[in-house]
């Protein structure tokens, strides 16, 4: 009797060694997608438009423009299929329509409440002159994140970025 005990106690040791291989494997081999936001503000010199990254602390003025970046890594063993992307538009400022950046493999939504919930067209509810509620769409200006979701996956190694610009109030 002891003996046999012993023996269930050795596979089950070893069958929870064997899982737990395993998922160690399997979780360092996996696609591991590193993102980073970068902002650049616009300056003007004599010869035309030039972006200038901005430092921690940097200050910049109503009207001015940021655009931000971000670039995505895949720094793990496996392709990352349908990565997404998150942009903030950070309280004061407001984002300018037409910057996100396009692609036929991405697919670009915008949420108005914090990125709770994401649409390709974001709808608000406003109440007209006649106290009836209307459905139209969100301002721009109401757009509190941008997510890009690729539609080809990113290979282990490969990079991808896209960007966007906002216009501080």
């Amino acid at each position: 009797m002891y003996g046999l005990l012993r023996r269930r106690k050795g596979w089950v040791l070893a069958a929870l060694v064997a899982m737990a291989l395993a998922t160690g494997l399997q979780a360092a081999s996996g696609p591991e997608v590193r993102i980073r936001l970068s902002g650049s503000i616009q300056e003007r010199p004599s010869g035309g438009v030039a972006w200038v990254t901005l430092k921690n602390g940097a200050q910049v003025a109503p009207g001015e423009r940021i655009l931000y970046r971000l670039d995505l890594v895949n720094q793990g063993e496996l392709e990352a299929r349908n990565p997404v992307a998150l942009g903030p538009v950070p309280a004061g400022t407001a984002f300018v329509p037409g910057t996100a950046s396009t692609a036929p493999d991405l697919k670009i939504d915008y949420s108005i409440d914090g990125g709770k919930t994401f649409s390709e067209k974001p709808i608000i509810v406003v109440t007209g002159k006649d106290g009836r509620r209307q459905i139209m769409p969100a301002p721009a200006d109401r757009y509190t994140t941008v997510r890009w979701t690729w539609g080809t996956p990113l290979a282990a190694g490969a990079t991808a970025s896209v960007s966007y610009q906002v216009q501080v109030r």
